[in-house]
């Protein structure tokens, strides 16, 4: 995996490279957090949505768990420089 170069959307910050050890983690992480409270989230949402709470909320997590893990991994970066 030699000239492997940062990941997208990011830039190296002085000499030192980063691993994507961190988005992937905050990914899995994340992900299987909102497996786990996906119900929870849907049943909080059934009386304004009706049936469709939970295509909402897998909607929702597969916008946001992305996101979040992405910002995660670039708060990482600045803390680490």
């Amino acid at each position: 995996m030699e000239g492997t170069g940062s990941l997208p959307g990011r830039t190296e910050v002085g000499t030192k490279i980063f691993s994507p050890f961190v988005d992937r983690f905050s990914l899995v992480s994340l992900s299987i957090i909102g497996v786990i409270l996906a119900p929870e989230f849907a049943s909080a949402m059934e009386p304004t949505l009706g049936g469709k709470s939970l295509y909402t909320v897998v909607c929702g997590l597969i916008i946001a768990i992305p996101l979040i893990a992405s910002s995660i991994g670039k708060l990482y970066v600045r803390i680490r420089a």
